[in-house]
């Protein structure tokens, strides 16, 4: 079992005590077992997969098929489907025999064919949409722009044709609040993958929704476990980091892509954004001029570049990590290369630390930082529970649209989700206090080699329709507690920070790629993209004034004001989908 180390913030007693807490919680003896209160069975049982009817925006359910109940059961013959993966990067979802994708194939006869781009992924969707060369799946982040060209070319099925005529009981299924949410102009056209209801607020792990920042561990002890919690002492650390380890980078940070990270740039930028502006969802709001402004504009957003540009100028930001992809900044990760690095809790403490502990030794591994104040103030992080990421879109190049969608509601179903995370019982977990838990073997493998893990059994890596639940979701945290206590330490410690954004209506603001304000949106991010390297690399405050000065021109003369009314437009949607307002 390791051991957090924490740098700042909430000492080691408080972290023990709350983990004893909640572990008395989990494991008390007097009485039931808090998993059986809340009325979980040891088994998954065929019925306990079909939730009760509700109104899922297409009218009262049909009843369910009468073989089994859910109508994948009608035909489980060997078929084939392909599908395309935006993201690069995720070789470990392509199905190579491992143990999850079997048991999918075993159970439904079904195998998919997932490709992913071999160069930029904007380039091949593009590509694929404009020449009709479509798989008969893909999956693709909900809010991409390329959506609004799917429907509106008519290169799509909608859910509601193909659950209606092929999967009726599929409706029932499906929170009805996620249909309303998700649907275009009436119809439900994909079904989001990673979508959380409310309650997943205090069910599961803590939520941490930004990237934060670790430090070596032997580099920080051989400091004397120095206090940073300020931006300040974090810049006098790194300078110290820069001259007593002139071997080492004293920062990396991940590649910066305003398209595929946001207008952030980097994903490691978002720690420092809402240290120097913690209120910056609320102040883009303006209700009074009906907009939402571009957070280029906001002094505090635009003080976390000029921070960035200080280390730089100071030589703790190698110029490298601005052109760096993100394959070359893992490798680096791999090899604990940085003094300081950012990195999302759930990979440093399953992937990147248990490879350098067994690679370079525990002292080579990363703890994490605290949430930095800035000119006093401390930092907030939005936090809510997911609305999806990606999107599973059935193509109408697809020859068996029946089949898929009979596949998705398998997917979607408790068991199909079980199959996902867990495999089959007896083989790869067992019940646990009524919890789901891995047998030994696999959570033994799993905590010692994350990345043969996958490769074994392709755990969340099959179907990738994952939704939450509150019994994998209170199993996933009693898995984190016994297993990775470090990280759940470092989740609790910067989930105080966290509020929820929710009720702000600040989900899928810009505006779709295809209209006039979408061509100018492209435009702006593409200006800032340029302008963020310019930024972090001026010679001066003087020359970062007049850089910064320039994008904003810039950005008004491409026609910023038209798309800030257009996002203010689409906020009071999303408040209206989710029945605030």
């Amino acid at each position: 079992m390791r051991k957090g180390a924490f740098p700042v913030g909430i000492g080691t007693i408080m972290a023990v005590a709350a983990l004893i807490v909640l572990l008395s919680a989990i494991f008390g003896s007097a009485g039931p077992e808090p998993w059986e209160q809340a009325g979980f069975a040891r088994e998954i049982t065929a019925s306990s997969h079909d939730p009760e009817p509700s109104s899922a925006g297409a009218g009262e359910a049909p009843p369910l098929s009468a073989s089994g109940g859910l109508s994948w059961r009608q035909d489980t013959s060997p078929f084939t489907f392909t599908q395309y993966f935006y993201g690069n990067w995720a070789t470990n979802y392509l199905w190579r025999g491992q143990y999850a994708m079997k048991l999918v194939t075993e159970k439904t006869g079904v195998t998919i064919d997932r490709k992913l781009a071999v160069g930029s992924d904007e380039d091949y969707l593009n590509m694929i949409i404009a020449t009709g060369d479509l798989p008969d799946t893909l999956m693709l982040d909900w809010n991409n722009p390329a959506v609004a060209k799917l429907i509106d070319n008519g290169l799509v099925y909608s859910m509601n044709e193909l659950i209606d005529q092929y999967a009726p009981g599929f409706w029932r299924m499906l929170d009805p609040e996620m249909v309303q949410y998700h649907s275009i102009d009436g119809k439900l056209w994909y079904l989001p993958n990673f979508y959380e209801q409310k309650d997943r607020l205090t069910n599961g792990k803590p939520i941490v929704s930004i990237r934060p920042w670790f430090i070596r561990r032997d580099i920080y002890e051989n400091l004397g476990r120095p206090r940073i919690e300020t931006t300040d002492e974090l810049k006098q650390i790194l300078g110290e980091i820069k001259t007593e380890y002139p071997l080492l980078y004293p920062l990396g940070v991940d590649f910066f892509d305003v398209a595929k990270n946001g207008f952030g740039g980097s994903m490691s930028m978002y720690y420092l954004i809402y240290s120097f502006s913690p209120y910056l969802q609320e102040e883009r709001i303006r209700d009074d001029a009906q907009e939402v402004l571009y957070p280029m504009r906001n002094p505090g957003f635009i003080e976390a570049f000029r921070y960035m540009n200080s280390l730089y100028r100071e030589g703790i930001l190698d110029p490298k990590f601005l052109i760096t992809k993100q394959e070359q900044y893992q490798e680096g990760m791999y090899r604990a290369e940085y003094a300081a690095a950012s990195q999302f809790l759930n990979g440093m403490y399953t992937q990147f630390n248990p490879t350098i502990k067994d690679t370079a030794g525990e002292d080579k591994t990363y703890v994490v930082l605290d949430g930095l104040k800035a000119r006093d103030r401390e930092p907030r992080y939005p936090a809510s529970r997911l609305l999806g990421w990606q999107g599973f879109f059935i193509t109408k190049k697809a020859a068996r649209p029946d089949r898929i969608i009979r596949f998705a509601e398998y997917a979607w179903s408790d068991e199909g989700q079980m199959d996902l995370m867990f495999g089959k019982e007896g083989e790869t977990y067992e019940f646990v206090d009524g919890l789901p838990q891995y047998m030994p073997e696999v959570r033994e493998l799993m905590n010692e080699d994350y990345i043969a893990w996958q490769q074994k059994y392709g755990f969340e890596a099959s179907t990738l329709l994952w939704r939450a639940g509150e019994l994998w979701d209170r199993a996933d945290l009693r898995e984190m507690i016994l297993s990775r206590p470090d990280e759940y330490n470092a989740a609790m410690k910067l989930s105080r920070f966290n509020y929820d954004d929710y009720a702000l209506g600040m989900e899928n603001l810009e505006p779709d790629g295809s209209t006039p304000e979408g061509v100018i949106n492209t435009k702006i991010k593409d200006l800032w993209n340029k302008a963020i390297t310019h930024l972090i690399m001026a010679s001066s405050d003087e020359e970062f004034d007049k850089i910064y000065r320039q994008f904003i021109e810039q950005m008004d003369e491409a026609g910023a004001k038209r798309v800030e009314k257009e996002m203010y437009r689409r906020h009071l949607i999303d408040l209206k989908k989710k029945g605030i307002g």
